[in-house]
């Protein structure tokens, strides 16, 4: 279980802090008159967003599937995670058109600086967290419990143990059983209008003794 909580904390986090990375500004066009930010989805073409959304798509997914399926998501967002690293690590500017163009939107100044912000560094970070908790969830897949182990708690077992099938139940009462009770932690009431004979007592010597007296 630790590893489980430990595995989606860092998908989790990895995965927001790099969906709220991609949408803050990671370069600013500064000059005389100028002040122009360029979000990461800008600079990026939409790369680092559709990056942080697998992220976060996988972690969900990871709840309803079972090992195999968990291990094999688990390598594609390790796959995501070290591309969130290896983008917020290249720190991938705008294209020159595309910042000459916002430029004259709002100046005509031709001298200007492009200056990376603190993001496509946190950026790079949350794809480690990412990462981390891919390899963790490869490594205890295994281990981590079923989505549907829950349903499997009423189904009859080799041990006699009820089932929650409606035909079944519907079988059970058809038959005069209680289905909601174990055959096997039952005890027998006999009753109360039935004695209980000895093993020699029979009619026979029940009438032998009627004519005897």
């Amino acid at each position: 279980m630790k590893s489980r909580t430990l595995a989606f904390g860092c998908l989790i986090i990895g995965g927001a802090l790099a969906l709220v990375g991609s949408a803050q500004p990671w370069w600013r066009a500064v000059g005389q008159g100028v002040d122009v930010k360029f979000l990461g989805t800008q600079a990026t073409t939409g790369l680092s967003q559709a990056l942080a959304i697998v992220a976060l798509a996988g972690t969900l997914l990871l709840l309803v599937l079972r090992t195999r399926g968990r291990r094999l998501v688990g390598g594609v967002l390790l796959l995501a995670g070290a591309g969130i690293a290896l983008v917020g690590g290249l720190r991938l500017q705008p294209s020159a058109d595309a910042v000459r163009s916002r430029v004259r939107e709002v100046s005509l100044a031709d001298e200007f600086h492009l200056n990376a912000t603190v993001w496509p560094w946190i950026f790079a970070v949350s794809g480690l967290l990412v990462a981390g908790g891919a390899v963790l969830t490869m490594i205890s897949a295994a281990a981590w419990p079923s989505a549907s182990d829950r349903f499997q708690s009423g189904r009859r077992q080799a041990d006699g143990s009820t089932s929650d099938d409606p035909a079944e139940l519907w079988r059970a009462m058809d038959a005069g059983l209680d289905p909601t009770t174990n055959d096997h932690d039952t005890a027998k009431v006999p009753h109360p209008d039935v004695q209980d004979r000895a093993a020699g007592d029979t009619m026979e010597g029940t009438g032998r003794q009627e004519r005897e007296a």
